[in-house]
């Protein structure tokens, strides 16, 4: 190689690397110095948004510490207005979120009600009162720019809760909506008249006023006035823009303050669909974790409850339980049950920390803010509580109610059974039919369970209200005996019907109640003493009792006993009950005679009791007079389940003073039921000794349509537990033994009812 041509290559070589650093400086120059500026705009701009982290909530348990309810992590979707962009990147966003959401058959939060698919009509009878309420405020706040469309959908709503007797929860709008209302009326006959559309007139409602409501123009109408206002790209179809719209809708409730929740977009997601979504970069949608309530049983569902957001009704009140304790709108709170009832253990601290995000909406950073005291707010979780069920004998009622129960008779509708110990603590409760406690995350399931006839949902051991029929004889024996209107070695003669000795002024008339075995056989009890009526259900010997006890005295004891009384139990809905009586008649507009009182002395008339009230009635009796309330609660730990934070102590509302003697008499009659009398049958094979009572309480002409009624305690010599069970137009009391037979088979049977629960801090072999 000669100089020449080494020259010429060195040339070359030098010459591109110049090219190539003058090219290098140039794009640092429009870097640095043309666009300098704009980029570290960029770079530097971070929006702080100040958000509340809630606490994992704490663990329901039962008596032997095995894991009811607990929770989950979960990853749910959420969607941050200030990152969205304006209306076309917004919904472009938007658009390509849900198009993810078909892929990945992900279901989103769209309350909107209003059909998914063309053609467009209302949905309001599937919404819900609170989505309705929340739908008719929002067309309140949205007349102005939505006139025609907002009354119609008002008017649809209105016309609907007229119908179903219902009310909306709304604001008052005042005659602003009406003169709204009464402008729309006018300008949708005309626009219907100009679109060939016709018209649905529904039926008058109360009152006389006529409600007038489009089936498929009010659901277009809104449909279209909501596009122009959300700027809905017209080329979008018109499903996508339903679906679009339902989203916006969402937001906008949110924006207006209709609703005070956060909007979850969608919960839940799982991995290949927050992939999906990472790699499409859509701004303004944030997913991230959070705790959801997981149900570790499939029993005990009207006892548990659930959890759920803080409604609007319930924050914007003056009394506001939540605004007044220190919640965040946002809350998830407990709704029903033991969920609600003990709130205040179960809800842990909520933190308080401040997100920064870049301008594409990316996280960038995060800290816990400090209190005022310079601790910072890092979320708490909340206490564990433990019930006093027992979850393996709950699920022997529930399992043995929905083998028994169906096959009673062909009218029976639902039933009842409650375990309580001799403190009233809960061991078992359960409603037939029940439910599973998923339906709330579940629209369409919830609706069809809330719609059975059967009425599920209803809790009829609390709220049930029941003719206690022959198991309240023994209440009318322990206060003739403590009254000494009678001694325990007492005969009465039952001849069939009820009178009194030749000479003696019989004051109730014609009336001359007979005894159930003299009107179904024909035939009569003779000479009994309190223990054989009891057995026998002799209804003359208590027809006697009450003659000379009188019904104040009557009211008196049932009152003593927990009758007509509410009985303490901490979950809401219970009901009180009445007892027969001159107050009862009245409060029912009845009129009250002196013949009543034979009745009410074996329970019948105006009596009626909830299965709680019977259970706890029973307790009562057989530990000697002790009083308790009902509770649920056992003990309250730690989240760690370190530490006692409370534990629920037993202590009696009153005391009846039975003398031992008397107590003794009522036991044997309740003894003799269980060993010779009609439910002797049932319990031979139990490994312990039974004290029982059956009720027939008549509610229809015919024996089937009768409501049945039992009642127990076990063992006899030394009561553990008692129990009611009521079983709706079930016929006789007697057959509802086989059910009491299973309940006290799984609770004696040394099925590890009992057993130990390995905890925390427990060294394993």
């Amino acid at each position: 190689m000669d100089g020449n041509q080494f020259a010429l290559r060195l040339r070359l070589v030098a010459g591109t690397m110049a090219l190539f650093i003058l090219l290098f400086f140039s794009v640092l120059y429009n870097i640095q110095v043309v666009n300098g500026a704009d980029y570290r705009r960029q770079a530097t701009a971070r929006i702080a948004n100040e958000e509340t982290v809630e606490a994992s909530r704490g663990e329901l348990t039962d008596r032997y510490g095995r894991v009811l309810v607990t929770n989950e992590t979960i990853y749910e979707v959420t969607l941050d207005r200030s990152t969205l962009g304006e209306e076309a990147q917004r919904n472009a966003t938007l658009l390509k979120l849900l198009d993810i959401c078909r892929e990945e058959e992900v279901s989103w939060t769209d309350n909107l009600p209003i059909s998914a698919e063309a053609p467009f009509v209302y949905t309001l009878e599937s919404a819900g009162s609170s989505n309705r309420s929340a739908f008719v405020r929002l067309m309140e706040a949205m007349g102005s720019k939505w006139t025609t469309a907002a009354a119609e959908a008002i008017q649809q709503v209105e016309a609907l809760d007229s119908d179903s007797g219902g009310t909306v929860d709304r604001t008052d709008a005042g005659d602003s909506l009406t003169q709204v209302l009464n402008e729309a009326v006018a300008q949708t006959w005309q626009q219907a008249q100009e679109n060939g559309l016709e018209r649905e007139t529904l039926s008058r409602a109360e009152g006389g006023q006529q409600q007038a409501a489009v089936s498929g123009l009010s659901a277009q109408a809104l449909l279209n006035q909501m596009r122009t206002y959300f700027e809905v790209d017209p080329s979008v179809s018109d499903e996508d823009a339903r679906a679009l719209v339902g989203v916006l809708y969402e937001m906008l409730l949110r924006t207006k303050d209709v609703s005070t929740s956060q909007y979850v977009f969608a919960s839940d997601v799982d991995i290949s669909f927050i992939t999906k979504v990472k790699e499409a970069g859509l701004a303004g949608v944030k997913i991230g974790t959070t705790t959801a309530r997981t149900y570790k049983t499939n029993y005990a569902a009207h006892l548990l409850g659930r959890v759920g957001p803080i409604y609007y009704a319930e924050w914007y009140t003056d009394d506001s339980y939540y605004r007044n304790n220190g919640y965040n709108m946002n809350d998830t709170v407990g709704k029903e049950g033991v969920e609600k009832a003990f709130e205040s253990y179960l809800r842990g601290e909520s933190g308080v920390r401040t997100t920064e995000t870049n301008a594409n909406g990316k996280v960038v950073s995060e800290t816990w803010v400090p209190d005022e005291n310079g601790e910072l707010q890092v979320p708490k979780p909340g206490n564990n509580v433990m019930l006093t069920i027992d979850e393996r004998l709950q699920e022997a009622v529930e399992t043995s109610l929905a083998q028994r129960v169906p096959g009673m008779t062909d009218q029976v509708q639902g039933a009842a059974a409650v375990v309580l110990d001799m403190s009233g603590g809960v061991l078992a409760m359960a409603s037939y039919p029940t439910f599973d406690l998923s339906i709330y995350s579940d629209s369409a399931a919830y609706s069809q369970v809330s719609q059975d006839p059967l009425a599920p949902l209803y809790n009829r051991a609390i709220q049930g209200l029941y003719s206690p029929g022959s198991t309240f004889k023994m209440i009318t024996g322990v206060a003739a005996l403590q009254e000494g209107l009678t001694t325990p070695g007492e005969e009465i003669y039952d001849n069939g019907r009820f009178d009194y000795p030749a000479g003696e002024k019989y004051p109730y008339g014609d009336y001359h109640p007979a005894c159930w075995y003299y009107l179904q056989y024909g035939g009569k009890h003779g000479w009994e003493n309190m223990g054989e009526a009891l057995r026998d259900s002799c209804n003359i010997f208590f027809y006697t009792l009450g003659d000379r006890l009188g019904i104040d005295l009557l009211d008196q004891y049932a009152a003593m006993f927990g009758l007509g009384e509410k009985t303490g139990i901490e979950i809401s809905g219970e009901e009180a009950g009445r007892v027969a009586g001159p107050a009862a008649s009245e409060a029912l507009g009845q009129e009250w005679y002196d013949g009543l009182l034979l009745s009410a002395a074996i329970g019948q008339g105006t009596t009626e009791c909830t299965p709680v009230q019977l259970a706890n009635y029973i307790v009562t009796l057989v530990n000697g007079g002790n009083h308790y309330p009902v509770h649920l609660l056992k003990t309250v730990k730690t989240s760690d389940y370190s530490q006692v934070v409370e534990e629920y102590s037993a202590e009696p509302l009153d005391t009846i003073n039975i003398s031992e003697e008397n107590l003794e008499t009522v036991k044997e009659g309740m003894g003799l039921m269980a060993s010779e009398g009609s439910v002797a049958k049932y319990f031979r094979d139990l490994p312990v000794k039974v004290g029982a009572k059956t009720g027939t309480a008549q509610v229809g002409s015919a024996t089937a349509e009768s409501n049945a009624v039992f009642v127990c305690f076990a063992p006899y010599d030394d009561p553990e537990i008692a129990m009611a069970i009521v079983v709706e137009r079930g016929g006789s009391g007697t057959e509802l033994g086989a059910i009491a037979a299973d309940i006290l088979g799984a609770y004696f049977g040394g099925e590890n009812t009992n057993e130990t629960v390995t905890t925390e801090n427990t060294l394993l072999r």
